[in-house]
């Protein structure tokens, strides 16, 4: 049989062409109806097309849509989820590692007036930012509708939310409580709490609770009092909440990640591992169980097959299923006459369940875009296999931390700025008027947990030559390596210089580079060079 890689487009045969030649009419049918039937038997040159292969031949998943392959399924892949993320190390690790790197202790606001746009000096902008700065500090400590948690903990439960059933939804709320500077608050809703009114099935309108329209633009989101898998579920109710205002500025943030076009509902993080990640926890469960249970046996006792056997000292049963031997400190332990003493050797622990499970972690990691050192946070490979592993890591948190700043931080921010400017707390003309003044006046940076470093004076040394050469600036080496703004840490060297000079402390000179010191390899690794070895001859060109 041709390898299908290597098939041609269908050629008409003889047969064919007679057709053809005295009745086209039917030639063309009968041309018609051969291409179609090569098309249902995946004639094309893809072997992963093919239908007759045999190890394709009856892997005929659905072609089903967004919403037709993850709805349905998305019940089942909450709690499975969210029990992994219980009771699985693995699982629980890989969402802690997210959060920890994403979030970490939340995430800081710099400020970035476009004073450009807004037409005002640099030094204005610098005096505007701070102020943002202070009144966004005040928000974040009031930020919480249940008055539970402040921004920093919202960001990292909604962070987890999101890892774990999926998605989450933000509402922004108002309730100015006594002491509180700003009424604007959020109000986190699970993901179970939007649901189709009355459980029904999902329409082209309404599918999994959100309501869209023709366009296929989230209109509407409807939200139940009370968590379907409460302790008390009767009196359910559902409320209809508007995405957003009739001036069309958002009211309910849906964070999800969207894999597919027209994916309605986000699908959790563990959701391709979810057999994987059980299988191995129920595989480890085994293991301790039979090292537990063969730790407590010290020997057997073989007797003959004797039904009318003697029972052993103590005992009133001569079977051996039904005793108990319990051994106390030194004891000595008779045998009836026939019985044999054997030793256990239980083949326990067993010497492949680390590499096993390792194997299975890469697979693992590799899913869930963490290296498998970090997942399992073990690093046992060179210094340059290391850094990679961290390098990928960075790559991936870095690219969550922007989705999360876009998706929930920022607008948070921009509504602390709407009910600022509205209450007479800040000053920025046109913030209503003109949608690109708005944009000026909230542009903003989030700064994160920074990037682990292996080896932290090589990378300093690369940063001073970046500077040097103009590749980076100094606030943006203070954002990736050790967090915080450039202005207020120069101001405060400059505070303790001042200081310094005032107390009489002067600091010592940095020590002098060495010209006769061996250059430091750039690998840590790497072997220094004891000069014993001999050049290795030039060949000669040929």
């Amino acid at each position: 049989m041709a390898n299908p890689s290597t098939r041609q487009p269908m050629q008409l045969n003889f047969i064919d062409r007679v057709v053809a030649t005295f009745d086209p009419q039917r030639g063309l049918a009968r041309a018609q109806a051969r291409t179609e039937l090569a098309s249902a038997t995946g004639a094309g040159g893809y072997n992963g097309g093919a239908r007759e292969r045999r190890a394709t031949k009856r892997y005929r998943p659905r072609d089903g849509s967004a919403d037709a392959d993850t709805l349905l399924d998305l019940p089942d892949l909450r709690g499975r989820s969210r029990d992994l993320a219980r009771n699985a190390p693995i699982a629980t690790g890989a969402i802690a590692t997210n959060v920890t790197n994403v979030v970490g202790d939340g995430l800081k606001l710099q400020a970035n007036v476009d004073h450009e746009a807004l037409g005002i000096t640099p030094e204005q902008a610098d005096a505007m930012e701070r102020e943002q700065e202070r009144e966004w500090e005040l928000f974040c400590a009031t930020c919480d509708f249940t008055r539970v948690q402040c921004m920093d903990e919202l960001e990292a439960t909604s962070y987890r939310g999101v890892l774990e059933s999926g998605d989450l939804f933000m509402l922004r709320r108002y309730r100015k409580d006594p002491g509180d500077a700003y009424g604007t608050k959020l109000q986190m809703i699970e993901a179970d709490r939007v649901c189709n009114p009355q459980r029904a099935a999902d329409t082209d309108a309404i599918a999994g609770g959100v309501e869209v329209d023709k366009h296929g633009v989230h209109v509407a989101y409807h939200v139940t009092n009370k968590h379907p898998g409460g302790l008390r579920v009767l009196g359910l109710e559902w409320e209809r909440v508007a995405a957003r205002t009739e001036t069309g500025l958002p009211v309910v943030l849906h964070l999800y990640d969207r894999l597919r076009p027209e994916q309605t509902r986000g699908v959790p993080y563990l959701a391709p591992v979810i057999e994987f990640l059980k299988q191995l926890a129920t595989y480890s469960e085994a293991e301790v169980d039979a090292a537990v249970a063969t730790a407590m046996v010290a020997f057997v006792i073989e007797a003959p097959n004797d039904d009318g056997s003697e029972p052993p000292l103590g005992e009133t049963d001569a079977s051996l299923n039904s005793n108990e031997v319990k051994l106390g400190g030194a004891a000595v332990v008779g045998l009836a006459e026939g019985e044999k003493l054997n030793t256990f050797n239980p083949s326990r622990p067993n010497s492949n369940f680390d590499p096993f499970v390792m194997s299975f972690c890469r697979q693992i990691g590799v899913a869930l875009e963490i290296p498998f050192e970090l997942l399992v946070k073990h690093f046992t490979a060179s210094y340059s296999a290391s850094r990679a592993a961290l390098e990928m890591a960075w790559q991936y948190f870095r690219r969550r931390r922007t989705w999360l700043a876009a998706r929930l931080v920022q607008p948070a921010y921009e509504w602390m700025m709407e009910e600022a400017v509205a209450t007479g707390r800040l000053n920025r003309p046109g913030f209503f008027a003109d949608p690109m003044l708005r944009k000026a006046y909230c542009g903003a940076e989030w700064i994160g947990p920074q990037r682990a470093s292996l080896n932290p004076k090589q990378e300093s040394d690369a940063d001073t030559q970046d500077v040097e050469q103009g590749f980076k600036t100094i606030e943006q080496v203070c954002m990736e390596r050790t967090g915080g703004e450039f202005e207020k840490k120069n101001a405060q060297r400059a505070k303790e210089t001042a200081m310094r000079k005032q107390t009489g402390v002067v600091a010592p000179p940095p020590p002098a580079a060495n010209p006769n010191a061996p250059a430091q390899p750039d690998d840590p690794d790497a072997e220094p060079d004891d000069g014993d070895e001999q050049p290795e001859p030039k060949r000669a060109a040929k």
